[in-house]
């Protein structure tokens, strides 16, 4: 299409501070298009530029009203001016407030066919703007420099259905690797955050991925065009949920379609079978880069602007009052102890109450035990199991209290993982069932496995006395944490341990685990990527990471505090923000998290406000100034 001529509006590019910075990308997009068809494009932040019959805005809705202070959204005589480009799914928030800017602009115009259709249906013209090749989302340029790294890659907003989806996916990448980006919408995704990938970062994960997973964010079976598109011009085999208006891609030809509970199989069948899957991903870049430039989709909206500029305004001689930046004060979550406060509200005393009686009559029980002359005296016996070697590098560091039917499920996944130079620290806390018959059980089918069993004869009531006990028994760089009803991928270690030594300020490495019960897999733990200020809206990473022998000893390992049972993991990691240093996630499957459903029945159930007074006097640094 050649350059439009003579008498052309500028175009200003309205935008918010605090958006989310792909739909920046989109609009930037737009501009580089119009700046080649001789377009003048201007940008604006946070506010409308002066009006100007000269002068069409573009703007994505629900982002740049959601974050500007009302008083510098759009007057009417603005948006009459003004093209709305809708990016989001119908049977959204977002979507309806993009409906409800677009009745009153000077055009309207969709990425997506299905959101188009549905603006249509509402009495709201809106053209389908068809994104196609964009040159600088194309870092592949169509040739590979070598082996991809990444198996399977994702990236979208946690949803339960898309966490189970892919959780579900563990059989097909326990030895392979994964690329998994979840995000939460605490705050906005801005430019450079390390959880969410954009611009040339999410380019080079796609051209170094072999399939992107898209499962979808709601019920719609809504085709996420602008994810896709930045997949196929990366070389990235695409492996979608059931869609709907998915042209000009054409399942089996240009992506590969399945149902959910199908995604697992059809990926390993993809990834088994790289010439069949490199054949989609060619097919459909080609068809992308050479039938469908971005000309043709700025031609389309070029109509819009046309539309919106044919809105002339009368200014009088006084003009508009200047615009002036205002960015919205968004509303910040509570912290997690406010949260609790809030939530518990009338029924707190009654929780403080039950949970200082449980307390009581525990203590009562031992007392009567005292008296009655049964207390045993804490005795710790070790013994070696299977050869001992002379400096291992890793100890995995296992307690066990009455876990005969699992331990032995954990012992072995640590037996068969491809991490070299590994001791296991199995430390028994006075189990009452056959916990230490089933340790030796399982060490004896794994005979090459060197195993430390620590006995105690006295539980200790405290995860993290059980894991202090054994840490004085770890003799390698990096410990590793497992409990005994989890287990660890053959890979997981070696994943994280290439972690800490390619980041060597990094405290610890934790990934994510794959939550299971006796249904089968049930979603994702430890999906949020390490933030000490998310730190004080609560615990987001389980106790299963690689961490540093010196900085567990630097703090003084577990914090045993008895008004932190249950709690141990997550003072850990406050003890180690609160220290200065961090950890780093791997967004990666590194194990297996089983949920019981006996875990609601403990007692930290009951009441959490001891353990946050305790929290808040260990670790002001990290929990008030974060808040």
């Amino acid at each position: 299409m050649p350059p439009v001529a003579g008498g052309l509006p500028r175009i200003c590019l309205v935008s918010a501070s605090g958006e989310n910075v792909f739909f920046g990308e989109i609009l930037e997009a737009f501009g580089d298009a119009l700046s080649e068809q001789g377009y003048e494009v201007e940008r604006s932040v946070d506010t409308f530029p002066e009006l100007a019959d000269d002068l069409v805005c573009l703007v994505i809705p629900h982002e740049y009203v959601a974050l500007v202070d009302p008083l510098a959204h759009p007057s009417p005589a603005q948006l009459r001016r003004t093209v709305a480009i809708s990016t989001e799914q119908p049977g959204t928030a977002w979507f309806e407030t993009a409906v409800d800017v677009a009745e009153r602009a000077g055009a309207v115009v969709d990425i997506n066919r299905l959101a188009a259709q549905e603006m249509n249906r509402r009495g709201i013209r809106t053209d389908h703007v068809q994104l196609g090749y964009i040159p600088s989302w194309d870092v592949w340029k169509g040739e590979d420099a070598g082996e991809r790294e990444y198996d399977m890659t994702f990236l979208g907003g946690h949803t339960e259905a898309r966490a189970k989806a892919i959780a579900r996916c563990v059989p097909a990448l326990e030895r392979r690797r994964a690329a998994i980006y979840m995000t939460e919408t605490l705050r906005p995704h801005v430019a450079g955050a390390s959880y969410f990938l954009a611009g040339r970062r999410r380019c080079e994960l796609f051209a170094n991925s072999k399939v992107l997973i898209n499962v979808h964010q709601q019920k719609l079976p809504y085709l996420e065009w602008h994810r896709i598109l930045s997949a196929v011009l990366n070389g990235c085999a695409v492996l979608s949920e059931h869609s709907l208006m998915t042209e000009p891609l054409t399942p089996g030809e240009h992506f590969v379609s399945a149902r959910p509970e199908d995604l697992p199989l059809v990926l390993e069948a993809m990834l088994s079978d790289p010439e069949r899957t490199k054949a989609i991903r060619d097919s459909a870049y080609a068809l992308i880069r050479d039938q469908m430039p971005m000309s043709a989709a700025v031609e389309v909206l070029i109509g819009a602007i046309e539309r919106a500029d044919a809105e002339k305004i009368h200014l009088g001689p006084l003009g508009a009052a200047p615009p002036v930046p205002l960015p919205k004060e968004l509303p910040q979550p509570k912290p997690g102890w406010e949260a609790w406060a809030e939530q518990a509200g009338e029924q707190l005393p009654a929780r403080r109450a039950l949970k200082d009686l449980v307390a009581r009559t525990r203590k009562l029980e031992q007392r009567i035990e005292e008296l009655a002359g049964t207390v045993k005296e804490n005795k710790v016996e070790a013994e070696q199991i299977g050869p001992e070697i002379a400096a291992p590098r890793i100890s995995v560091l296992l307690t066990v209290y009455n876990h005969a039917d699992l331990v032995g499920d954990a012992i072995r996944s640590v037996a068969f993982s491809e991490a070299h130079d590994v001791e296991l620290i199995a430390v028994d806390d006075a189990s009452t069932d056959d916990s230490v018959a089933a340790v030796r059980e399982a060490c004896a089918e794994a005979p090459w496995l060197p195993t430390k069993l620590v006995r105690r004869s006295v539980n200790s009531g405290l995860a993290a006395v059980a894991r202090n006990l054994g840490l004085e028994y770890a003799r390698g760089e990096f410990v590793f944490i497992l409990d005994a009803d989890n287990e660890v991928l053959p890979l997981g270690i070696p994943k994280l341990t290439a972690a800490l030594e390619g980041n060597p300020e990094a405290a610890f490495a934790y990934g994510i685990l794959e939550k299971f019960d006796a249904s089968g897999s049930v979603g994702l733990e430890s999906w949020l990527d390490w933030d000490p200020e998310r730190l004080s809206y609560g615990n987001y990473a389980d106790a299963m990471a690689l961490i540093r022998r010196s900085v567990l000893e630097e703090v003084g390992g577990y914090p045993g505090h008895q008004s932190l049972v249950g709690w141990e993991d997550y003072a850990l990691w406050l003890a180690i923000a609160e220290a200065g240093m961090g950890g780093i996630r791997v967004p990666d499957f590194i194990g297996r998290y089983r949920v019981s459903p006996h875990s609601m029945l403990s007692i930290t159930g009951i009441d959490h406000s001891t353990a946050w007074t305790t929290l808040l006097r260990s670790y002001p640094k990290t929990l008030r100034t974060a808040a």
